[in-house]
C-alpha cells in the first residue's frame, strides 16, 4: 500500500454519528493502520466558513502534502472554497467530493456558505461521487462535476449518501482511499 495518509471531511449537522459511513471509514483506515484525521468540525449546525477553514488547514498541515480528501456533503463546499489558494506542499494527490450541494440549496440551508468562492479542483486528481437524484443537488451530477471541472461518478437511485439513505459501511470508498480501485464508489 502507497503512502496513504486521509483527510475526512463532513458536512452540515454531522456529530461525527457512528453509524455513518465516514465513522465506518474511519475505523477501517486506522485498524489498516492508515493514518488519517476525521475532526468534529465546530458548530455544524451552524456552521462559521472561517473557523471550519481554519481547522481544515491546520489538518493540511499535519498530514503534508501528497494525501488524500474525501469530503461529504457541506464538506465539499469547503473543500472547493479552499482548493484552489492551497500552497503547493499541502495539495493532496486525490479528492472526492461526495454528494455536495447546490448552491441554491446552500442559499437556503446555509447562506453564509453559498457566498463562499468555489473556484475550480484539480481535474486530474478530483472525482465528484452523488447519487441520480438529492435532494441537496437539483441538478444532474455531471453537470455539477463539469462546473468543477472534474469528473462524475452517478451511482444509481436517490439519496445523499448518508445513513438516513440507507447507507452505513461504505466498502467502495474505503477501496478507493486505499487506492485499490479507481471507481470502486459504486459498491455502496
Amino acid at each position: 500500500m502507497p503512502d496513504t495518509r486521509v483527510l475526512l471531511l463532513h458536512g452540515l449537522e454531522h456529530h461525527r454519528p457512528r453509524h455513518h459511513w465516514l465513522w465506518w471509514l474511519a475505523e477501517e483506515l486506522r485498524q489498516r493502520r492508515v493514518p488519517v484525521q476525521y475532526p468534529q468540525l465546530p458548530s455544524p449546525d451552524q456552521p462559521d466558513p472561517s473557523a471550519w477553514t481554519e481547522i481544515a488547514l491546520t489538518e493540511l498541515e499535519m498530514l503534508g502534502g501528497g494525501h488524500t480528501v474525501i469530503a461529504h456533503s457541506l464538506g465539499t463546499v469547503l473543500w472547493c472554497h479552499l482548493a484552489e489558494q492551497l500552497p503547493a506542499h499541502l495539495r493532496p494527490a486525490r479528492v472526492a467530493l461526495v454528494s455536495p450541494p447546490s448552491v441554491s440549496v446552500l442559499e437556503r440551508v446555509a447562506p453564509a456558505w453559498a457566498a463562499l468562492d468555489q473556484g475550480q479542483v484539480d481535474a486530474t486528481s478530483t472525482v465528484v461521487i452523488g447519487r441520480e437524484t438529492d435532494p441537496y443537488r437539483p441538478e444532474p451530477l455531471p453537470t455539477f462535476a463539469a462546473r468543477l471541472g472534474a469528473r462524475a461518478i452517478t451511482i444509481p437511485g436517490p439519496g445523499h449518501l448518508t445513513p438516513e439513505d440507507g447507507l452505513g459501511p461504505y466498502p467502495g470508498a474505503l477501496a478507493w482511499a486505499l487506492g485499490v480501485e479507481a471507481d470502486a464508489w459504486e459498491r455502496t
